[in-house]
């Protein structure tokens, strides 16, 4: 899975619409498997549960590997869309609804809190892909005790 995954995203990164290179970008198997160890321990030593790790950063559109170890806080980017691969375990997207104890971060457009009300939720196995619309409040959650790894491919 992971080498299709890193095949996949090689040549979405590879788009003529965000090239800036002549070249395409790869990322091996091998390079994947020690970013997402990394991240495991990453995740582990967290209070939030994750370990988030840049892949391709290409101004208008990014990628990431995302470990966690434990749910997430709910989130809502004004500016990006999230398209998201599970790889592995089970996610349970909630998506709508009104994130509980909303706050701005830093960062412009961007904004978390504890949990989302009134959100609908879906089950997300490995290979299974969602988009996300910028603006849209969503939540990753996972059962506890479970892990999950997801590349995550942000565009304006």
């Amino acid at each position: 899975m992971l080498r299709h995954l890193s095949l996949s995203l090689a040549l979405l990164a590879a788009q003529p619409v965000f090239a800036q290179n002549a070249a395409p970008v790869v990322h091996t198997a091998a390079q994947i498997h020690q970013l997402e160890a990394k991240l495991m321990q990453d995740a582990k030593k967290s209070p939030t549960g994750v370990g988030v790790g840049g892949l391709d950063d290409f101004g208008t559109y990014s990628s990431h590997m995302i470990v966690r170890v434990h749910t997430g806080e709910a989130e809502r980017h004004k500016l990006w869309a999230d398209q998201i691969v599970v790889d592995k375990g089970t996610i349970t997207l909630v998506s709508g609804g009104t994130i509980v104890g909303e706050h701005a971060l830093p960062a412009p457009g961007e904004s978390r809190g504890t949990s989302i009300e009134g959100g609908k939720e879906v089950v997300l196995h490995p290979g299974d892909i969602v988009h996300i619309p910028a603006g849209l409040a969503h939540l990753v959650k996972i059962a506890p005790g479970t892990t999950t790894t997801y590349l995550v491919f942000k565009e304006k």
